[in-house]
C-alpha cells in the first residue's frame, strides 16, 4: 500500500522525525528511510533501541496517530498508474492489500479508492505476527486468496517488502519511483518498473499465460 499504491512513505518518515523532536532527540544522522515497508512494532523496536529513554512513552500509538493523521489530510497522491492499474486488476484477478500500516488506513485507502467491494481481500499489520521482510504477511493472503504462492505477483516498492515476497516464494514486481537503492531492488525484484504508466499494455494478457 504505502509507496506502491500511494505516495505515503514520507508520511512515516515524518512520524518518526515528530516523536523523536517531541522527545527533545536529535534525527540529524538517522536513515529514516530504513523504516520503510515494515511495521510499527518493527519501528517501536529499532527506534527504543537506538533511544532507551522511548520506552517509557507509547511509541507504536504515537506513530501511527501522526501517520493516520497525514494519510488522510488530503496531502496523499497515487502513484502514477496505480488507481488505473488496481481497478483494472481487480476486475479481472483475484486482488489483495497486504500492508504493514494499520487497519484504519487500509480502510480509508479502499472507500478512497472505491474498491471495498472489488478488492478479493487484505491484511493489514495486526493481521500477522512477523514484519516484512519476514513472508509471514504474503503467506497469510495468499492463503485467504485460495492461491498458491508461485501463482501470486507482489508489487512492491521497499527492499523488505520485495524480500518478503520473494521468501514467501512469489514473483515480485519493484515499483522505483522513489528507490534509494535501485541495485538491491532490482536484485530482488522479477523485474522493475518506474510507477504503473510503464507496464506494457498487455501486461494482464502476459501475466495470464
Amino acid at each position: 500500500m504505502d509507496g506502491t499504491l500511494v505516495d505515503s512513505e514520507i508520511f512515516t518518515e515524518k512520524s518518526v522525525e515528530k516523536l523523536l523532536k517531541d522527545n527533545m532527540i536529535e534525527t540529524k544522522n538517522l536513515d529514516l528511510k530504513q523504516f520503510h515497508g515494515i511495521t510499527w512494532d518493527a519501528i517501536t523496536d529499532i527506534l527504543i533501541n537506538l533511544y532507551p529513554p522511548l520506552r517509557d512513552i507509547p511509541v507504536k500509538d504515537l506513530l501511527q496517530n501522526s501517520f493516520h493523521e497525514l494519510f488522510i489530510s488530503g496531502q496523499m497522491h497515487y502513484i502514477p498508474g496505480a488507481d488505473t492499474f488496481f481497478h483494472h486488476a481487480a476486475s479481472k484477478l483475484k486482488t489483495a492489500i497486504a500492508t504493514s500500516s494499520n487497519k484504519e488506513s487500509v480502510e480509508y485507502l479502499l472507500d478512497r479508492m472505491g474498491i471495498r467491494e472489488k478488492i478479493t481481500t487484505w491484511l493489514s499489520a495486526e493481521n500477522y505476527t512477523h514484519s516484512k521482510p519476514h513472508p509471514e504477511c504474503y503467506l497469510k493472503t495468499a492463503g485467504k486468496l485460495g492461491t498458491s504462492p508461485e501463482h501470486c505477483l507482489v508489487f512492491e516498492d521497499s527492499i523488505p517488502g520485495l524480500m518478503s515476497g520473494r521468501a514467501a516464494g512469489m514473483q515480485t514486481v519493484g515499483i522505483s519511483k522513489n528507490a534509494t537503492d535501485l541495485e538491491t531492488m532490482k536484485k530482488h525484484s522479477t523485474i522493475t518498473i518506474e510507477d504503473y504508466t510503464k507496464l506494457p499494455d498487455n501486461f494482464f494478457e502476459l501475466i495470464s499465460d
